[in-house]
C-alpha cells in the first residue's frame, strides 16, 4: 500500500481543522505549514508552499473557508462578550484581515444597536463584576476609590473611552444596569 500524495495529507489536514473550526485564510494557512513542518519535511519545501496555497484555494471555492463570513461571525461574538471596537479590531487584524472585511464586520455585528459601544461596555462589566455589578462592601472611602480606579483601568484597557467607562462605572445599582442593557439590546438610543 503506498502513502497518500501530499496533497492528499495537507488537505485531509484542512478539512479536519476547518470541520472542527471556523477560521481565516491566514490561520489556516499557519495550521497547514506547522503540519507540514512537523509530517512532510522530507519533501521540498517549495512544493509545499505551492501545494498549501492550492490546498487553500481549494477550500475557499468549496465555500469552506471565507474570511467575511469569520470576520462577521467573530465580531458578533465578541460584541456578545462585551467586546470593544477597538478590541474586536485587533482579534480581527490577528487573522491578517484587510480593514474593508473587519468595517464590514462590526457594522454588521453593531446594526441592531444604535449605542453598541455603550452596551459592550455594559456586558463587559457585568461579566467582570465592574462598577454596579461590583458587590463588595467598602468600610473606607479610599478603598472604594481605589477599586473605582481599578475599574476604570480594566475599562480602559478593554479598549473603551473615558466617557462610556465613567457612565458604566456610575450607574447607580445593578437594576439600573440591567435595565440600561435592556434598552440598549432593544436598540433604544442612549445619549451619555
Amino acid at each position: 500500500m503506498t502513502k497518500p500524495p501530499v496533497e492528499t495529507k495537507l488537505m485531509n489536514k484542512a478539512l479536519d481543522y476547518l470541520g472542527r473550526y471556523n477560521t481565516s485564510e491566514h490561520r489556516l494557512r499557519e495550521v497547514l505549514r506547522r503540519f507540514a513542518l512537523r509530517r512532510l519535511y522530507k519533501h521540498n519545501p517549495d512544493k509545499i508552499a505551492k501545494v498549501i496555497s492550492a490546498t487553500v484555494t481549494r477550500c475557499q471555492k468549496l465555500g469552506y473557508l471565507d474570511d467575511d463570513a469569520f470576520a462577521k461571525s467573530q465580531a458578533r461574538s465578541h460584541r456578545l462578550q462585551g467586546r470593544s471596537k477597538i478590541g474586536i479590531r485587533q482579534r480581527l487584524r490577528q487573522h491578517r484581515l484587510d480593514d474593508n472585511i473587519i468595517d464590514v464586520a462590526l457594522d454588521a455585528a453593531d446594526q441592531h444597536t444604535k449605542n453598541s459601544e455603550l452596551l459592550a461596555a455594559c456586558l463587559f462589566a457585568r461579566r467582570r463584576r465592574l462598577g454596579p455589578f461590583d458587590r463588595r462592601e467598602y468600610e473606607d472611602t479610599n478603598d472604594r476609590e481605589t477599586n473605582i480606579r481599578r475599574q476604570l483601568g480594566s475599562l480602559a484597557r478593554a479598549g473603551f473611552n473615558r466617557a462610556i467607562s465613567y457612565t458604566v462605572i456610575e450607574l447607580e445599582n445593578m437594576h439600573a444596569a440591567e435595565i440600561l442593557i435592556d434598552q440598549l439590546e432593544k436598540g433604544e438610543d442612549i445619549k451619555i
